[in-house]
């Protein structure tokens, strides 16, 4: 079974209340048996524009994800947030690939984009191409299509988070001149944010 993500893009307008948020929000989570793979961390938003905090929770199932989300006690937390946030939150079906190895003792990176395609067939060359690139960093696709479902904000109608065995990795992959030549592909048939972030510890 595929796992499920709840992915939130977060910029925080009030620090003080918001910290009653984060400590009250994780157990709950926890309480799913999710883990947290992105939260916080050194970020660029590389294009497109988000919010300035990410983070990525897995579940073991998409529907687990969403219990977690919708849990009454967590949308009682939840409401410290929107008080105190601007906030873009959703939760994406897994790829069922499993992490890759990290490089060292740095945590793993990541890219998250959030993309909406306006050409689907000009757009094919860009994924057909974009794979093997990827998979020479050490790539691992762990949320690519899928069911999703944006719970709050706005987010593009595709999503893709791919994780790597280091930011720096996350980094290279992003930049090889290989990628950006598809990028034009890309952008050019498609509209949405990519942002490049350091895992959790």
């Amino acid at each position: 079974m595929p796992k499920g993500y709840i992915i939130g893009h977060i910029t925080v307008t009030d620090p003080e209340p918001y910290k009653e948020y984060v400590a009250r929000d994780t157990p709950i989570l926890l309480s799913y048996g999710a883990r947290p793979l992105v939260r916080g961390g050194q970020a660029e938003v590389v294009e497109g524009t988000a919010n300035e905090r990410h983070v990525v929770f897995e579940f073991d199932s998409y529907d687990t994800a969403l219990k977690a989300y919708h849990d009454p006690d967590y949308q009682d937390v939840a409401k410290i947030r929107r008080d105190n946030a601007t906030s873009a939150i959703m939760v994406a079906e897994g790829n069922d690939e499993d992490l890759p190895e990290p490089a060292g003792e740095a945590p793993l990176g990541y890219l998250i984009a959030h993309v909406t395609v306006n050409d689907p067939e000009a757009y094919k060359p860009y994924v057909d191409g974009n794979t093997p690139i990827m998979r020479g960093f050490g790539a691992r696709y762990i949320v690519r299509g899928g069911r999703a479902e944006v719970l709050e904000g706005e987010l593009g109608a595709r999503h893709v988070v791919i994780a790597y065995p280091s930011y720096d990795a996350a980094k290279a992959a992003y930049h090889d001149p290989a990628y950006q030549d598809l990028v034009k592909i890309r952008q050019a048939h498609s509209e949405g944010t990519l942002i490049l972030v350091e895992g959790a510890a």
